[in-house]
């Protein structure tokens, strides 16, 4: 009896042992990964950063509104909205074509409409030069410098490999009209040897076609000239 006792306890606990065994282990809790749904609504909640921006017609009419972001030169349209953008539901967002805008103000920043022997050249852009007598107006273009072919089923995509910033320079002399910059030396030695003719010394190492005081060097004589008018205050 004592024996069949024993063996049946030996069963009994085999038995559970075999339980505790078959049970799986308390698995940690997995990191839980982000989601697509996760992060469009982390998109729809995030604060939208705007700025109130005054418009001057051509036909003398100021118009307010908000943009989420500028250049200091703009091309062909400006995306606006009339309303702040962060209400519920958010307003539409308007464009609106730079050839019907004589001015832009925003953030303390005025963007002059720029026109050449009166016909509009469909640009807006920050006077560089504002101490001075002479205006100077800058804008770039972002270029690839080369693209490479990537073969696709149909075809082929180029892909961009490298970039670059290609500027453009105007100038409007003091009573002069405005006029495009142009690259060669003599020609750009002589229209802005004119346009910082109120900086004397500035002037002089453009006309004498100096190493450091050419068309590539338009940003550096920019600051250079607002520089000297700074220091003079």
């Amino acid at each position: 009896m004592f024996a069949l006792r024993f063996s049946f306890s030996r069963l009994l606990l085999a038995a559970l042992l075999a339980a505790i065994a078959a049970r799986p282990a308390h698995a940690q809790k997995p990191v839980r990964v982000a989601t697509r749904v996760d992060s469009l609504r982390a998109a729809r909640n995030a604060p939208i950063v705007f700025v109130p921006v005054v418009f001057t017609m051509v036909s003398g009419k100021q118009v307010r509104g908000y943009v989420t972001g500028y250049d200091l030169f703009t091309h062909d349209k400006v995306m606006c909205y009339e309303l702040p953008p962060n209400q519920l539901p958010p307003p539409p967002i308007k464009e609106m074509a730079v050839e019907r805008i004589k001015t832009m103000v925003v953030e303390g920043h005025t963007l002059d409409a720029l026109s050449k022997n009166g016909k509009p050249l469909g640009m807006l852009a920050e006077n560089m030069t504002p101490a001075g007598a002479s205006k100077t107006y800058g804008y770039s273009i972002t270029k690839a410098n080369m693209y490479i072919p990537i073969p696709l089923v149909y075809g082929y995509a180029l892909i961009p490999l490298g970039s670059h910033d290609k500027y453009f320079w105007y100038v409007q002399p003091a009573g002069g009209p405005i006029q495009e910059v142009p690259r060669s030396g003599k020609a750009f030695a002589a229209l802005m040897a004119t346009a910082f003719a109120d900086y004397p010394e500035l002037a002089a190492r453009v006309r004498q076609q100096a190493q450091d005081a050419g068309y590539k060097n338009m940003p550096q004589l920019v600051q250079e000239y607002n520089a000297h008018f700074a220091a003079a205050k």
